[in-house]
């Protein structure tokens, strides 16, 4: 059986304290997971919101995405900032997002 919306989020915020450290702000769900429509090889859609642009280089990016990667170890992660989202489905992503923290 698939995980389902709140298993990942409950899951998600047991990374909290290690994301928030690493220089995430914020944290996202979105895609099929959020509408807990996901099946059992569904993917992880996660985008986040750095607390600090600038300091929140690719060593800070990394290191946020590796936490993440290992909460889930047998699924895969779609992971994000906001402003690496494909602008043409940007407007629509943050619609169906779902703030995790």
């Amino acid at each position: 059986m698939a995980m389902t919306r709140d298993d990942v989020i409950r899951r998600l915020l047991s990374v909290e304290p290690d994301l928030r450290a690493g220089g995430v702000a914020a944290l996202f769900l979105f895609g099929s997971r959020a509408r807990d429509e996901a099946g059992p090889d569904s993917d992880i859609d996660l985008f986040v919101d750095p607390a600090d642009e600038p300091s929140f280089d690719l060593a800070a990016y990394d290191a946020t995405y590796a936490l993440v990667e290992r909460a889930f170890p047998d699924m895969p992660v779609g992971y994000s900032t906001r402003d690496g989202l494909v602008p043409v489905f940007r407007p629509h992503i943050e619609r169906e997002a779902i703030r995790v923290f």
